[in-house]
């Protein structure tokens, strides 16, 4: 699974090391990332796609928003990161 707009990851560096982020953007060699807590839609967090892992992909609604240039609330970015923490599993 590679990192794309719309994926789900887990930070494995930083002082964000475990955290589930949602991709906002990429560029090549960074992604710029939300959790909707900490991370705000606002101002995303810029780390090298070396240290973060894909585990899933966000909900279809999400990915629209995004490919479409609609910007994402943080209550969205939220749930959709809950979402995957409960079911433990990628979302499609």
């Amino acid at each position: 699974m590679s990192i794309v707009t719309g994926s789900l990851v887990l930070a494995t560096a930083g002082r964000d090391k475990d955290g589930i982020f949602l991709v906002l953007q990429t560029d090549g060699v960074y992604c710029y990332m939300a959790n909707g807590r900490e991370r705000k839609a606002e101002n995303p967090k810029k780390k090298k796609l070396k240290h973060i892992r894909p585990v899933g992909i966000a909900s279809e609604e999400i990915l629209e928003k995004l490919t479409n240039g609609i910007s994402l609330t943080n209550a969205e970015i939220r749930r959709s990161i809950r979402r995957f923490a409960e079911d433990g599993e990628p979302q499609l």
